[in-house]
Formats: structure tokens, C-alpha cells, sequence
């Protein structure tokens, strides 16, 4: 996090004083908010981006076994079960998602 301005002094530590740390504070919060939701984001889509690439070698390949078919049709079924409303911007959305992602992450790599 940036740099925390320091406490006013003792003698100093009117609640006018304070108020203004505590805004001081808010806003610096604010804008690492901003920063880490964007490398959070970004680091999912890079994820997402990587399957897309993993499913389309695959399938320029040889194609799928029998047990790859079936860790498909598991993907597939994964990603159908998803349950989330992005109206209400939740964080137990995002993890959805990104738990999401290491299950097809982990289920890719095996092949």
C-alpha cells in the first residue's frame, strides 16, 4: 500500500485532525482498489485466455481419448453450473470464477 501519511502529534490529535488522516487514508485505499481489481482481473482473462489456447491445440491435434472427451463434457458441465448476477458486483462472484478457472486449469493440464 502507499505510503500512510503519519498520525498528527499528541497535542495535535483534534478530531478535525484526525478526520483528515482518516480521509487521507480512504483515498489512498480507493486508488489501490482500483490497481488491484484491474491485475485481478487481468490476471483472470490472461487464464481464461490460456484455456481458450489449450482446448484449441488440442483439438488442432490428434483430437481427444476417451478420457479427454470425458474431462470435456466435465468442463462443459463446470462452466453450465455456474451461478452468478454480475448486476450485483459481488466478490463471491469473482471467486466463483476464479475457482472456476483453477478447476478447468487443473483438469487441462492433465492432458
Amino acid at each position: 500500500m502507499a505510503a500512510v501519511p503519519p498520525l498528527p502529534g499528541k497535542k495535535s490529535q483534534s478530531p478535525k485532525a484526525l478526520g483528515l488522516v482518516a480521509r487521507q487514508q480512504l483515498l489512498l485505499i480507493n486508488g489501490v482498489l482500483d490497481e488491484v481489481a484491474r491485475n485481478y482481473v487481468a490476471r483472470l482473462h490472461r487464464e481464461i485466455n490460456e484455456l481458450i489456447r489449450s482446448l484449441e491445440k488440442k483439438q488442432a491435434g490428434p483430437g481427444f481419448s476417451r478420457r479427454e472427451m470425458k474431462d470435456l463434457r466435465n468442463l462443459l458441465k463446470q462452466m453450465g453450473n455456474l451461478r452468478i448476477d454480475p448486476e450485483r458486483g459481488r466478490r463471491k462472484d469473482l471467486k466463483k470464477i476464479d475457482t472456476l478457472i483453477g478447476e478447468l486449469q487443473l483438469i487441462i493440464e492433465r492432458w
